[in-house]
Formats: C-alpha cells, structure tokens, sequence
C-alpha cells in the first residue's frame, strides 16, 4: 500500500472520529437541555423504562379487545356444554337488548381491576374502562332521544356498535396512551444529583434530588421483573413523595354547596341515591400499607439496574458527609507529601 494511501486512510479514519464525537457532544448538550443542568453538571447515565414496564396495563388492552370477541361470537348452548358456554349465551342474548350482558362484564372488570389496588389501578385506567362500558348505552340514549325529537339520526354519528371494530378501537387506543405514557418518562445521573424527568403534556416536568438528600437507596423488585429482567429503584428522601399508600377512602355520599332544589321532591332524592351508591360501589378500592413507587419519582422498572445501583452508592457515598471527610483527609495527605 503506497503512502498516499495510507495518508488518506488515515484522514478518512480520523474524519469519522471527529464525526462521531460531534454526534456525542451534540447528544449531551440535547440532554443537558433536556433535563436542564446547570454548567458544572455532567450526564454520567441517563435511563428509561424498561420496554416491559407496562405490561400489566397492556393486557388490560388485550381483556378489552377479548371481552368486545366473546360477544361478537354467536353462541349457542346444548345441555351438554360447559358453564361457560351456557354463561355466554345468556349474556350475549341479553346483550341483544341495549348491550347490557356487555355492559354489566365491563362493569365487573372495572370493578375486579379497581379492588385489585395493583398498578393498573388508578384513576384514569378505571375512567377509561368505565367509558368503554357506557359507550353502547350512551348510543341507545342517543336513539332514543333522536326518536323523540322525531329525527332520522341522533347526535353521534354512530347508528350500531359493531364489537370487532370498538374492541379494536378501545384496546389500541389504549395500548396507545399507554406507549406514550411510559415515553414520557427519562431519567438521569449526574455527578451531582438525580433527575426524574417526565416529558408528556407540560414538558420538563420533573424532580431533581442532590446526593446528600437521599437518606437510602433501595430496589423493589416483583414477579414480573425477575421474569423480564428490570427492577425500581427508590431513592428515599424521607419525605416520602414516590412511595404512596395504597388506599383510597370512599366519600361519594357528600353533599356540595349550592342549589338543592331536587333534593326538595322524591324523585330527586331517590335519582341521587342511585347514583351515589353506583358510583360508590365502582369507584372503592380496597385499603392495603405497601409500597407504592411512583414512575415520576424513582428509577421505576429499569434495565441493567445492577450497575445503576452501584453508581447511585458509589455517588451517594461520595457526597456524604463520610465521604467528604474522607477526600479531605486524602487532599490534606497529599498536601503533606
């Protein structure tokens, strides 16, 4: 091989390494950006969830496109066949009729999913479910009120609810918001603090906690995450923010301020009990003490967490007060030699 050869060989690999350390820089300054650092400050690992973090909110997608298939089928049911079958040809001749055999399984498993207290649990997981059961009846209302008014159509453009094409709706809606959700969430390591961004409808919403803050550094890990590989790692600041109760008290029986005019007649009264008991039976959930980590708030369902861990030690028993001691004592020796 001649000189000029090698010559350009030797440019060309030192024009690619020029390339990829501008690629570098350019993607540390976007993060230093992104989770708002100060000068000093550099990004020694930054972290997301782990692929498998959610998985217990996608089966929920898969039970209600599953629920939507049972009563898109048309059963029938002999003396020999099994509970279940009989079970479903009931529902689903009772689903004939407004969708309410439909209605009363979507109802159950916002129900069973509520008291459960797991991590699909909350708020809007149960709205949402709650949605899916009232949609059909939602669209017979919208009939009736239509035929009243004497109109061809009502106000929702929807004139049957076929299951096949609302269970795919429903549950890639679903898996959707869910997706985007365990995207927002980006977290970092610096050789200062920790940095628990979440980048969903405010951006840069988030937590930042200096190292000598973080009174204990502990994992939590469960079934699902030694079968995937990930684990949560917490750091505890004594405040307690990121580690809730699992509880949640009922107080649907209360009575707001204002006009009370149909309290006054019988009906009133009566329309109100129903459905504060409705709404009171849906929405409880069970009480249980556990910990409860918060994806905003703590490594939540991270790979490789291992070296993570090590990292978050070795930095958090640097900025102690030990290990402040202990470098100053290291200066001051130095010094003496």
């Amino acid at each position: 091989m001649s000189d000029e050869e090698l010559s350009t060989e030797a440019a060309e690999e030192t024009s690619s390494e020029d390339t990829e350390i501008k690629t570098i820089s350019e993607i540390n300054n976007a993060l230093k950006d992104k989770f708002r650092l100060t000068q000093d400050e550099e990004i020694l690992k930054d972290i997301k969830p782990s692929i498998f973090a959610f998985v217990p909110m996608y089966l929920i997608a898969i039970t209600i496109f599953a629920v939507h298939w049972l009563f898109s089928v048309d059963w029938t049911s002999n003396d020999d066949d099994n509970m279940f079958v009989k079970l479903m040809f009931e529902l689903v001749n009772i689903t004939k009729i407004g969708e309410i055999g439909f209605v009363i399984i979507m109802l159950g498993i916002a129900w069973f999913n509520r008291m459960m207290n797991g991590s699909t649990s909350g708020k809007w997981t149960t709205i949402f479910l709650l949605i899916v059961a009232l949609t059909p009846p939602t669209l017979r209302l919208d009939d009736v009120i239509a035929w009243f008014m004497d109109k061809e159509s009502g106000f929702i453009p929807l004139d049957s609810y076929n299951m096949i094409i609302a269970g795919l709706f429903w549950s890639i809606l679903f898996a959707l918001m869910t997706l985007l959700y365990q995207r927002s969430f980006h977290y970092a390591i610096t050789n200062h603090r920790v940095v628990f961004m979440q980048h969903l409808i405010l951006p840069g919403d988030g937590r930042r906690i200096l190292f000598d803050n973080i009174n204990e550094i502990r994992t939590q890990r469960t079934f699902l995450g030694a079968l995937f590989g990930y684990n949560t790692i917490i750091c505890d600041t004594g405040s307690q923010l990121g580690i809730g109760e699992d509880s949640m008290s009922v107080s649907v029986g209360a009575s707001g301020g204002g006009d009370n005019s149909d309290a006054t007649t019988l009906e009133g009264q009566v329309t109100k009990s129903i459905f504060k008991k409705m709404f009171a039976f849906i929405t409880y959930q069970r009480s249980r003490k556990i910990d409860l980590p918060d994806p905003r708030f703590s490594f939540f369902c991270i790979t490789n967490w291992k070296s993570i861990e090590e990292l978050l030690n070795e930095m958090h028993q640097r900025h102690s007060q030990s290990g402040i001691l202990n470098e100053l004592k290291d200066q001051i020796a130095e010094s003496q030699d």
